[in-house]
């Protein structure tokens, strides 16, 4: 299967409504798993769904992408960075979620400050806001991890 399509099948299945969408979606994810090509981050966060039927296997998705930044983790999180904005609507509680593993991954935490703030206002707003968000949830736990990426933008 062509990476293209499978990125397809997993927008156009993200829902999960049947069990065909399901295996649909499964089968085109394991196929993006085994290509192992980071640079397709921004376009797996395009997938990213609140309204998803099947939670347990959008988490999938999830283990994807952060395998994916194994391979490439500054370059991998600039893609997440920038692909943020368009799809804050649809996804913020997967993206939320990316954040806080990112929060508690001291290398990726590191990683994210600096290409954060490589980026314009307005996308460092948006990201800001949703660490804000973040911190609003559990201030013990996420602080001083947001300040620290705040403390950085400023310098």
């Amino acid at each position: 299967m062509k990476l293209s399509n499978a990125i397809n099948i997993l927008k156009l299945n993200r829902f999960m409504r049947t069990e065909e969408e399901i295996i649909l979606f499964e089968e085109a994810l394991e196929e993006i798993a085994n290509i192992n090509d980071y640079h397709i981050i921004g376009e797996l966060i395009d997938v990213l769904e609140d309204d998803t039927e099947h939670e347990e296997v959008m988490w999938g998705l999830i283990h994807t992408i952060e395998y994916l930044y194994e391979f490439s983790p500054k370059e991998s999180l600039e893609l997440l960075i920038h692909a943020i904005p368009d799809n804050i609507e649809k996804g913020k509680e997967w993206i939320e979620l990316l954040h806080i593993r990112i929060l508690n991954h001291d290398k990726y935490r590191k990683l994210f400050a600096g290409a954060l703030k490589e980026v314009d206002a307005q996308v460092q707003e948006i990201i800001v806001n949703l660490l804000n968000d973040i911190k609003k949830e559990d201030p013990v736990r996420f602080e001083g991890k947001i300040e620290e990426i705040k403390t950085f933008l400023l310098n």
